[in-house]
Parts: structure tokens; C-alpha cells; sequence
């Protein structure tokens, strides 16, 4: 008696991109472009397709469908055959073998493979950070965890001062809730603003009814009966709150490079070409580092994944690391920072108009940052004058504003 035994063979995906943030999916659709047949899949441990990461703490304060924050929505990935394996997890990859390993046991052949796993929200090692009622959020379940959680809350302390923190607590507000929040800083966005400003910033918060303490750390998560009912700083002093949300910035995703024996140290290390120490391996958005930077920018890892998928298909483009700089909107506040605004020789040159305040920082003959404070119409000017060092005079903020 014959037995016929049947062997279930993998397709060989010409290109596998490991995690659909927008590095991933930037990165697909460029080889798409560029190679209109080749076999494409994305496998991301998250349940959705890519997101709006950056609507997030907008979102705390909205209802919103997931087909509203869906950077392409259906038959985009259809029509451009570009498979999807959701809520599937890459284990490892075999740089040499090509195969990648998924948690479950199958594994996947590919001829080329981009891991773009992103960064997940750091949490500072705070006593009884794991309580109930502690949140970072940083995926569409955390946000939908968070909201469903303060629907009958009254207090949130927010843990982080930085942009990204004052946006959620902003976001919040509109909810009803009563919000503090606490930075480590002796005063808000201290790398983005100077003192003046920061100050500024922090009365107008505190104006729309948002608390905030700086310059000092949170020592313990208060709990009673498992959940947050409180924080105690590292003075001793003990704010009450229902929930806590913590914007302490974030860490790259490596454990799977780590696991495949790639080369990493805060991020998978990769050239100006984005590939890795392995040919065609690379890596792209917050969890790569190229020399001694992870970023951990939306608009960056978009760019980087658009070079890294022209280099999948055969390309030779280099990544050029972007100037800092900064955009806060919030309500009436409006802000944008380039550059540096403290520091040993540095200058500044300061107009106001009304409640506009326009200022940059000079050292010697350059100029090295900026500020605009009330009116952001203006900040590309700004960004040429700082990074590419066009003459003030030869921009509108120099002959409108400045009077050049």
C-alpha cells in the first residue's frame, strides 16, 4: 500500500519586511515601484495595517474607527499584491540560510529582508510601575486600554514633560479630566526652548487648567487594592490620581536582530545604506542606528524606509541624518524650535510683536538655532537659516520680521 506524503512548501517572498510601521510600509512601497512582480510580505506582530502613529494622543480625545487611521486603506495592499501576516510574530531570521522564523514553528524563505520593528514606550524602573492603571501608549490598543480605563476617572498624572507628553495631556483635558503633569527637567521642553519661553509655555498650560511640576522625579507608584491611586515624588510630596500615563521617550525594537546574530548596540546597527553587516539585510526607522543615533521620527523612518526599500531593488542611495527640530500646537500655543539656544558664545537676537516672539541664536558669525513663539509661519526660514545657512536677509522672517 503506497502512502502519498504531501510536504507544504513555503512560497519564497523575494522581499519579507518585518514590522508595518510606517518605515515598513514606506519601504514596500517604494519596491513596488521599483520592481512591479517581485513577492512581497509584511509580517508585523501588531493587529492592525499601518497606522497613524502620530494621531495618537490627538485620539485620546476622539472616537475614531480604525479605517479613519489607516495610512492605505483597502485595495491599496489588493491591487499592488503585497501580503499581510497580522498579529504574527518574526522569532528570528537566519541572515545566511534566508529564512525567517515565525513563534509557532513555520518558517518563511526570502531572498532580502527589512526589519523595521520600531520602538516601544520606555517606562522608567519606578516602584510599582506594572499597576493597574499605568499606561504608555504607543499602540492603537494602548490608546484604546487607556481611554476605556479613564472613562469614570477624575485624575491623570502625566510622567514626562517632553512633546509628546504635553500633547496627550492636552488631549486629555478635553475629556474633563483634571491633569498634572510631572517633569524631571528643572523646566519644560528644555532641549527645545529656552527658559523664557519654557516659562511662558508652562503659564499657558497652567491657564487651560494643566498642572505642572518640574524639576522633579517620581519616586513610587501609590497603589491601593493593585491600582493607582497616587504618585509620591522624590521630594516626598504625594499627588493623588486615578491613572497615570507615562511619555518618558522610547527604545529601539533589536531582540530579534539580537536573536539572528545581527550587530547591534542601542539600535540594529547599518550603514549610510541602511543594510546591515549581512548583504542584504537592512534596517529602518527607530530601531536602526547608523554610527552613533537611533532617531525615532515619524518623518525620518518614513525617509528611511523609502532609501532602504530603493536599495532592497538595487540601488546605492545614502541616508542623510535630519537637523532637529521641533513642532508644538496645542489650542491657541504655538511653537516651533531648530537647533541650539544655550551654550557657551551663543547669542541671542530677540523681536517681539505683540504677543509673537521671533528669536535666534547666534554664535560668532552663524547662526545656530531658533525660536518662534505664537506665529510658526515662518519656520522654514528658520530651518534654512540654522541648517543651511542662508543670509537672514534672504528670507521673508529676515526683511518682514527682523528688518533686514
Amino acid at each position: 500500500m503506497d502512502i502519498e506524503i504531501k510536504i507544504e512548501r513555503n512560497i519564497m517572498y523575494d522581499y519579507l519586511i518585518i514590522g508595518n510601521g510606517i518605515a515598513g510600509l514606506s519601504a514596500t512601497e517604494e519596491i513596488r515601484k521599483k520592481d512591479p512582480q517581485g513577492k512581497i510580505l509584511i509580517v508585523s506582530e501588531e493587529k492592525p495595517s499601518t497606522y497613524w502613529r502620530t494621531r495618537l494622543s490627538d485620539l485620546i480625545s476622539k472616537d475614531f474607527t480604525d479605517d479613519e487611521i489607516f495610512v492605505k486603506k483597502e485595495p491599496w495592499y489588493n491591487e499592488r499584491k503585497i501580503e499581510e501576516r497580522l498579529s504574527t510574530k518574526v522569532e528570528r531570521i537566519d541572515p545566511e540560510k534566508r529564512i525567517a522564523y515565525l513563534a509557532g514553528g513555520e518558517e518563511i524563505e526570502f531572498k532580502k529582508a527589512l526589519i523595521a520593528t520600531g520602538a516601544r514606550a520606555f517606562v522608567p524602573p519606578i516602584t510599582n510601575i506594572d499597576s493597574k492603571g499605568v499606561f504608555a501608549i504607543r499602540t492603537v490598543d494602548d490608546l484604546r486600554s487607556f481611554k476605556e480605563y479613564v472613562a469614570n476617572k477624575k485624575e491623570i498624572v502625566v510622567i514626562g514633560g517632553g512633546i509628546l507628553g504635553l500633547e496627550a495631556a492636552f488631549s486629555a483635558k478635553k475629556l474633563g479630566l483634571e491633569i498634572t503633569v510631572i517633569e524631571s527637567f528643572d523646566y519644560l521642553l528644555a532641549r527645545q526652548l529656552d527658559r523664557e519661553l519654557s516659562e511662558k509655555l508652562e503659564k499657558n498650560l497652567n491657564e487651560l487648567g494643566i498642572k505642572t511640576i518640574t524639576g522633579k522625579n517620581t519616586a513610587e507608584i501609590l497603589t491601593k487594592d493593585g491600582a493607582v491611586c497616587g504618585v509620591k515624588l522624590a521630594d516626598g510630596t504625594d499627588l493623588s490620581a486615578d491613572a497615570i500615563m507615562v511619555q518618558a521617550g522610547v527604545r529601539s525594537n533589536i531582540k530579534i536582530a539580537q536573536d539572528s546574530g545581527l550587530e547591534t548596540d542601542r539600535g540594529v546597527v547599518v550603514n549610510d545604506h541602511l543594510e546591515t553587516a549581512h548583504e542584504g539585510i537592512f534596517a529602518a526607522g527607530d530601531c536602526a542606528q547608523i554610527g552613533q543615533f537611533t532617531i525615532g521620527l515619524w518623518t525620518s523612518s518614513q525617509e528611511m524606509g523609502k532609501i532602504a526599500g530603493h536599495n532592497m531593488t538595487g540601488d546605492s542611495e545614502s541616508y542623510k541624518q535630519p537637523k532637529p527640530f521641533s513642532t508644538l500646537m496645542l489650542g491657541d500655543i504655538k511653537l516651533f524650535s531648530a537647533g541650539m539656544n544655550s551654550g557657551e558664545g551663543i547669542e541671542e537676537e530677540r523681536i517681539e510683536k505683540e504677543d509673537k516672539i521671533y528669536k535666534l541664536f547666534k554664535k560668532e558669525d552663524s547662526y545656530v538655532g531658533g525660536i518662534l513663539w505664537g506665529d510658526i509661519m515662518y519656520q522654514n526660514d528658520v530651518k534654512n537659516i540654522v541648517f543651511n545657512g542662508k543670509a537672514l536677509e534672504e528670507t521673508k522672517l529676515g526683511t518682514e520680521i527682523f528688518g533686514k
